[in-house]
């Protein structure tokens, strides 16, 4: 409307002529329109603003960050690219790709390998969780060693806005690119999410988890070394084993170790470490029996008759000193996680041939295992031990391995195999990959179990 507009039909609203009204009430008048002109032109001016700030809200930049345990990153775009179904992918260079999306919007992507950052990170990652309330303590240490095994990281930047539909597919998409990859997803509201969608930790200490075991790529196990006929002929043997068990097995997953790169414990540290073992479980044992009104004394007890036989006090490692010295009686489920550790003795002691294995689908038997450590004592037992060859212990360590695989893979496809006892293959897999220093790893407490 025209300022004339405007002020005609003010005029004509106060029904006075005009030659009547006096020079201040035009004024006046005047000053009103101006007013309601200048109140309206503020009314366009902040619902602009307004509008503009929504469309801010609504496009706005997203970042989320892979983490995964690879070696080969060469695969890492032409992944992504067949995850969004894109309309073009450009490289900037060997570590940074872009891909455009058929609405002509794009993706920002870098793959960070750089040790000393993927490192960093991982450990930042790590300790960040670390602080995170989780219940239960089993769980939490297994998350925080997957963390650790991070070597791999992929940042990827684009702009989210008001399409719901666009966003989530974005999303499904980036999840689907996880899963080919065994990568982990960070968002910035700092959880970390399974590659299957489930949250793995947030920084409350919640997780869609009750158990999970560290898993990284067969990409990641890949060696420098090349593998010689016995690593080759070993490999081969698992699986015909595996295939006579009809147990799954992935034919690409590399061995752990090569003969050319083990270094075996020797027998001594062996029975130190296995006493160690022994009476940690003993001790989750006591506690969770219900057989004792005063578990703490019995305990004692024990641990007074293994430091007279072994010296058992020298050989616990940081967490297990941790672990005797102050028993968790308000976190039980940590006793659990102790409770397993016979089944590391057995295979101590099978290795020192001493015992025999049972199936991988049995338990053992803590009494058989009790016989022989309170009928001896460090001398006699030394005496009556053989440590088993080198390619004895590696035959098994490399079928153990294939064993886990197939019982990660059937966790995360909620399945079970008969034939495997899960608790079982992850203990072994643990001694067998301590026995033989895996990945260099002598420390008890940093051994990994990765398939």
């Amino acid at each position: 409307m025209k300022l004339f507009d405007l002020f005609k039909k003010k005029k004509d609203h106060i029904q006075q002529p005009l030659e009547e009204t006096s020079s201040s009430t035009v004024g006046n008048n005047l000053l009103e329109i101006e007013v309601k002109m200048s109140e309206q032109q503020n009314e366009t001016v902040e619902k602009a603003e307004k509008q503009e700030k929504k469309q801010e809200l609504l496009e706005q930049n997203a970042a989320i960050r892979l983490y995964s345990c690879r070696k080969n990153t060469v695969i890492v775009p032409s992944v992504f690219e067949k995850a969004f179904d894109c309309k073009k992918l450009d490289s900037v260079n060997d570590s940074e790709f872009v891909l455009t999306l058929k609405d002509d919007t794009f993706l920002k992507f870098r793959i960070i390998t750089d040790k000393k950052e993927t490192m960093g990170q991982a450990y930042g990652m790590a300790n960040f969780f670390s602080k995170a309330p989780v219940k239960n303590q089993v769980l939490k240490e297994n998350i925080l060693q997957q963390m650790k095994l991070f070597n791999c990281i992929i940042s990827i930047q684009f702009m989210l806005n008001s399409d719901e539909k666009r966003t989530n597919q974005m999303i499904k998409s980036i999840y689907s690119a996880a899963k080919a990859l065994t990568a982990f997803v960070l968002v910035p509201t700092m959880e970390v999410f399974h590659y299957d969608g489930r949250l793995l930790i947030d920084e409350k200490g919640q997780s869609a988890f009750d158990t999970f075991h560290p898993i990284a790529s067969s990409d990641f196990l890949e060696k420098e070394l090349k593998p010689t006929e016995a690593d080759t002929a070993r490999k081969e043997t698992s699986i015909s084993i595996l295939k006579s068990k009809k147990i799954p097995y992935l034919e690409e997953l590399h061995s752990a170790v090569f003969d050319a790169e083990t270094t075996l414990q020797t027998k001594e540290n062996i029975l130190q470490r296995c006493i160690a073992v022994y009476a940690t479980a003993i001790q989750a044992e006591i506690y969770m029996s219900g057989k004792y009104e005063n578990p703490e004394q019995k305990m004692q007890e024990q641990l007074k008759l293994l430091e007279e036989k072994y010296h058992v006090s020298t050989s616990f490692s940081t967490k297990e000193k941790e672990y005797i010295d102050h028993p968790p009686v308000k976190e039980p489920k940590l006793f659990n996680l102790f409770a397993w550790r016979y089944e590391c003795c057995a295979i101590f002691f099978w290795a020192l041939s001493l015992l025999d294995l049972k199936e991988v689908n049995q338990l053992c038997e803590p009494v058989e295992l009790g016989n022989i450590i309170w009928n001896h004592d460090m001398d006699s037992l030394s005496k009556k031990a053989k440590l088993r060859s080198k390619e004895e212990i590696l035959a098994l360590q490399d079928l153990t391995l294939r064993y886990n695989w197939a019982c990660v893979d059937a966790r995360m496809n909620n399945k079970t195999i008969e034939a495997l006892d899960f608790g079982v293959v992850y203990e072994r897999h643990y001694a067998l990959n301590w026995l033989l220093t895996v990945d260099g790893i002598s420390d008890w407490d940093a051994i990994m179990t990765t398939t």
